[in-house]
């Protein structure tokens, strides 16, 4: 039938084909979770919308084909779960920028982020682990779909978030698994540059209690 040969087919099309919404496996939910601690303006099928989350509430974005956010704001990835639920935490680290933070999980289950950052206009810029698995995830992921337009964001204070924070652990068991010669962005460089300086990779959940630092 026409609706089993159908890669976009929905559980109500193969109940109506089948009687058996289970005859072919479907996912439901399309998308992606985004985050905001300020009002972000975008148009959702040409319609304004806001995206305006109370705290502990996040949005997901499902019609993410017609979702396009203003073009002065700033797509942020967030690698990890915790650092995505509490971005009002770590407000300070983006003061310059207008940001619209979305989740990298579940991204490991479908490619609709990736898809819809290469439909926009916005920068990119990718908020991850400092060390190589985290760099990995960003050249791999990303980079190598969004070119020029991602950038890797790098703390200003870094190197002491490194001193004080840093686990010798993590760049052990993960040194080292990339190729510098293949790597010519600056942030990236300055960040492979500490972290063999003093030999300790960062995770991002640190940087949640930089509001104290």
């Amino acid at each position: 039938m026409e609706a089993l040969q159908s890669e976009e087919v929905s559980r109500s099309q193969l109940v109506h084909a089948t009687a058996d919404s289970k005859t072919k496996e479907v996912r439901t939910f399309q998308g992606f979770l985004v985050n905001c601690y300020e009002p972000v303006q975008a148009t959702l099928n040409g319609v304004n919308v806001v995206i305006d989350p109370p705290a502990g509430i996040f949005q997901f974005i499902s019609a993410f084909e017609g979702f396009v956010p203003h073009p002065d704001i700033t797509i942020v990835g967030v690698e990890n779960a915790e650092n995505f639920c509490r971005v009002e935490s770590q407000r300070h680290l983006f003061k310059d920028i207008q940001p619209l933070f979305v989740s990298r999980y579940p991204q490991s289950q479908s490619k609709d982020l990736i898809r819809w950052l290469q439909t926009i206009p916005n920068r990119y810029l990718h908020f991850g682990d400092f060390d190589f698995a985290g760099i990995g995830i960003y050249i791999h992921e990303y980079k190598r779909y969004l070119g020029e337009r991602a950038i890797w964001f790098v703390p200003t204070d870094l190197e002491n978030m490194l001193k004080k924070w840093g686990s010798r652990k993590l760049y052990d068991v993960q040194k080292i698994n990339l190729s510098i010669s293949q790597i010519e962005e600056p942030g990236i460089l300055l960040t492979l540059r500490l972290l063999h300086q003093y030999k300790r990779g960062l995770e991002q959940e640190a940087l949640i209690l930089e509001n104290k630092y």
